[in-house]
């Protein structure tokens, strides 16, 4: 499959580091950082895995595990074992216990009670104090009188902020503009109380957008009244952290727009503690840069590079700046969540890439000490990405090097590669699965590159059939191939050309119900004056596999352009294609 096709049905959002935070910070010993007086943002945080720890220190970084003594939608985390009903929401008078009653003096005892069992009095910790991860807005007589309507919770929960601010004026509170929480307050909040605001709706590019107007509206909704405005942007492509991904000119941009419009506070959200490609470099030139957006990002980039490669140094930045290159000639959004065809035309020059993954093979060996560990992890990495352009391209033969490459990371503890959580080992043995198909259908395949005509409506983004005979399975734990169709009509039907010689027709579908990909209730083959050949259900993946088949035997009589028909559940009426064979 060449093209990416299965689109995620996932929004990046303030809850995707939320989700991943353990909710409970400040627990290795080390106090809390003060907010600096001496920078463009008080705040800032750059989360890869070289912004955590004392690595983050040392670049003067603050960081969740020593900054933070409630993090994310963990407020459940400071109730005690055995506590009161009573906080929880209340809607038509029933209790929902999905979310909670901000206006209980229950819950703000309980918070009371954990912070001063957790904190001394003169030490100094951020919390955020935030609903549960949904639209549930308790609608109480309490939390009515306090402002609360449907789909705004934002009064209850600023009032719990500004009491508990008012109860420990030597910690912070912060709530977040997020969900049920978007409503800025119009009374000035206390000087130790803040928000946490997305970044998702202002596009990532280093050029103006329309959205940029409205995101800095947003800002300006809440610097008048609340004295710590943390805004919450992003630095990776979240379903690739290995595939290189251009940050420095759009960020620039927007840290200037940030710093000009009074926000004090930065939360870059990169990969965290998972590897990503590069992220030890941008880590440094993000620090400079958060105190400072004004720097020359060139310069410091190739003075950072070459401190940590002082053999490649170089040639990782001449790539890198490449690459930012690209993004600004073109004006192009970077995509938050999409696969390496994406990047191929917005942000990866190929050519460029493969020559520079080349290079650094060939100044491996003159390495040696931790530029040589960190080189050899760079140049594993990128395996991922060269053999997804193999995938892409057609011509997935010559992968075993880069399968080997990848396979290392293993080896080193390195297990997922995106946002979501799959692993190196399930990507390779998708790999494996589509090269031992390629290798025994390729020659034989009477399909490779026929013209296939669709019967019934596809999605609208979704229209490129050609994927389906490029000779080349999709990748079903990566997503990003497959032609998706998430249509509810009933049946989805495929005009397939009769092939010389064709005595079976094979089609391949992917399965992966994280995704909300299913397989469809079964499929049947037609001849075009409408005469039954046969139908069969798909057959779930053995071993977690993701791959799932049906095959026709098609009698020699058979004349005409056969019909597929793909009868789906209406229950879960998403599919995915990925190939249709002929033999």
């Amino acid at each position: 499959m060449k093209k990416t096709r299965i689109h995620k049905p996932m929004i990046l959002s303030i809850s995707a580091v939320l989700a991943l935070a353990t909710g409970l910070a400040c627990t290795t010993g080390e106090k809390a950082a003060q907010d600096s007086t001496t920078t463009a943002f008080r705040y800032r945080e750059v989360y890869l895995p070289e912004g955590m720890g004392e690595s983050a220190r040392k670049s003067g970084l603050n960081t969740l595990e020593f900054d933070w003594g409630l993090w994310g939608h963990n407020l459940a985390k400071v109730l005690p074992e055995d506590f009161s009903s009573s906080v929880y929401a209340k809607i038509n008078g029933n209790t929902s216990k999905k979310q909670f009653c901000f206006s209980s003096n229950r819950l703000y005892e309980y918070i009371e009670e954990y912070i001063d069992s957790k904190f001394d009095d003169n030490e100094y910790a951020r919390f955020a104090i935030l609903p549960n991860d949904n639209d549930i807005v308790c609608l109480c007589e309490k939390c009515v009188i306090a402002g609360n309507s449907h789909g705004n919770a934002s009064p209850a929960v600023n009032k719990l902020v500004r009491r508990l601010a008012n109860r420990f004026p030597n910690h912070s509170f912060f709530t977040s503009d997020y969900r049920t929480t978007s409503v800025a307050p119009t009374d000035t909040m206390p000087s130790n109380t803040g928000v946490l605001l997305s970044a998702m709706s202002f596009p990532l590019s280093s050029v103006q957008s329309p959205e940029e107007y409205r995101f800095i509206d947003k800002i300006n909704q809440w610097t008048p009244t609340t004295p710590r405005v943390v805004i919450w942007d992003y630095i990776n492509n979240f379903d690739d952290y290995f595939t290189p991904f251009p940050i420095f000119s759009a960020m620039q941009r927007r840290l200037k727009i940030y710093r000009d419009n009074n926000a004090t506070g930065i939360f870059l959200n990169g990969s965290g503690a998972d590897l990503s490609s590069m992220s030890d470099i941008k880590t440094l030139v993000l620090a400079e840069m958060t105190a400072n957006p004004d720097i020359d990002w060139r310069t410091v980039l190739q003075e950072k590079a070459t401190e940590l490669y002082p053999v490649a140094g170089k040639t990782i930045a001449d790539f890198m700046i490449a690459q930012e290159e690209m993004v600004e000639n073109s004006g192009a959004v970077l995509p938050l969540y999409e696969g390496v065809e994406t990047a191929l035309n917005t942000y990866l020059p190929e050519k460029e890439f493969i020559l520079f993954h080349d290079k650094l093979k060939q100044l491996l060996p003159s390495t040696e000490g931790a530029e040589k560990e960190a080189l050899q992890n760079l140049i594993a990495e990128l395996s991922l990405t060269r053999l997804e352009i193999n995938r892409i391209n057609g011509t997935p033969e010559n992968s075993n090097e880069l399968i080997a490459d990848l396979q290392s990371l293993i080896a080193k503890n390195v297990k997922a590669y995106n946002e979501s959580g799959w692993t190196l080992e399930s990507y390779i043995n998708d790999y494996n699965f589509l090269l031992k198909d390629y290798k025994d259908t390729n020659k034989k395949n009477k399909l490779k590159g026929a013209r296939l005509i669709p019967l019934t409506a596809l999605d609208p983004q979704y229209t490129d059939v050609t994927i389906l005979t490029d000779r080349v399975l999709g990748i079903p734990s990566n997503y990003h191939s497959g032609l998706l169709i998430t249509s509810p009509e009933s049946f989805t039907q495929i005009a397939v050309p009769n092939k010389p010689g064709t005595k079976k027709i094979k089609v391949w579908m992917a399965y992966n119900p994280a995704y909300r990909i299913f397989l469809p209730e079964y499929v049947s083959l037609t001849t075009a004056d409408g005469k039954k050949l046969g139908s069969a259900a798909p057959k779930y993946p053995e071993n977690d596999s993701g791959h799932a088949s049906v095959e026709f035997d098609v009698p020699s009589n058979a004349t005409g352009t056969f019909t597929l028909t793909f009868h789906k559940n209406p229950e879960t009426h998403s599919l995915a294609i990925e190939e249709i064979q002929a033999f």
